[in-house]
């Protein structure tokens, strides 16, 4: 089975050092384009129609572990990521659901260890990709929640309305980004960032 995973594991120093090590380079070793060539044969692989074709980066300095998904429209193809070491890329495909007229819009979660030993934190990236694009555009969203909060779905849902195609969130140490592209088969791209890390590079 092929790995939705990508790039060497950046494992050495401090956690701010790892942080930053990865975010330095996000293409080391060609691991970006290597996720991105994944994503895309999975689209060829599935066909025609409206999909998602996302991939997110981790430099959080941590292990990010798959927590939670959930999909208003479509399907994932294939499975989401479920480990995603500090400086690797995971990737997936979403597609509309069979012989429907539907878009692509859902959210995945991923846990991941908060900062100043404040145990864990679970952080969501989502995508609205409509099937119809009159009055309706794609749009991408993120969020960070503490650990063993239920997420609800509604709230999220709602939140995509006032969204746009650039998402960014600043929350409990977390600095995550999304972007997604305007056509009907954008790609959905991501970064999970450690905040002091971000802020250390701004200064720099």
């Amino acid at each position: 089975m092929t790995s939705n995973v990508f790039g060497k594991p950046v494992t050495e120093g401090s956690r701010l050092e790892r942080a930053i090590m990865a975010r330095n380079d996000p293409n080391a070793d060609n691991k970006r384009d290597e996720a991105l060539a994944y994503v895309r044969r999975q689209k060829a692989q599935w066909g025609t129609g409206v999909s998602t074709l996302c991939f997110f980066y981790n430099a959080t300095g941590e292990t990010l572990f798959f927590d939670g998904e959930h999909s208003w429209f479509g399907r994932i193809y294939g499975s989401y990521p479920l480990i995603v070491q500090n400086g690797q890329w995971g990737a997936f495909l979403h597609v509309k659901r069979t012989a429907a007229a539907s878009g692509s819009m859902g959210y995945v979660l991923y846990r991941v260890k908060g900062t100043n030993d404040a145990g864990y934190l679970s952080s969501l990236i989502g995508w609205d990709n409509p099937w119809n694009k009159a009055g309706h555009s794609n749009k991408a969203f993120c969020d960070v929640y503490e650990d063993g909060k239920i997420v609800d779905n509604n709230e999220i849902y709602n939140a995509f309305s006032t969204s746009s195609r650039i998402a960014t969130v600043r929350k409990m140490g977390m600095w995550i980004t999304a972007t997604i592209d305007t056509i009907n088969s954008p790609l959905f791209e991501a970064y999970f960032n450690l905040e002091e890390m971000m802020l250390k590079l701004e200064l720099a």
